[in-house]
């Protein structure tokens, strides 16, 4: 059996045309977690996600192979994702931030 380990990826994204929030949202910093057996295929498997909820990857800012000691030390938010991607295989969050409105 594979030995799997958690993956954190912090990706820069913008919402592709078709993203509901493609009007006001200008784009957003992804925190997703993978469990994969490596990080090359968890690193597909992020852009993969991100692809199918509508959002182009414009960079990765960090990658990170997680050891088990340093879970303890993550926020609480961090901590949820990590729990959802240990049930679901793969977790993202993404802190949007706004398009700015042109004054006339």
């Amino acid at each position: 059996m594979q030995n799997l380990n958690p993956y954190l990826f912090v990706i820069n994204v913008v919402p592709m045309q078709e993203n509901e929030n493609y009007e006001s949202i200008a784009g957003a910093r992804a925190h997703v977690w993978v469990i994969s057996s490596d990080i090359e295929s968890a690193k597909l498997r992020a852009i993969e996600y991100n692809k199918n909820f509508l959002w182009d990857i414009i960079s990765f800012e960090h990658e990170f192979e997680i050891r088990e000691e340093q879970i303890p030390s993550f926020h609480e938010d961090e901590l949820r994702l990590y729990q959802s991607a240990l049930q679901h295989g793969i977790a993202a969050d993404y802190i949007a931030y706004q398009k700015h409105l042109e004054k006339n």
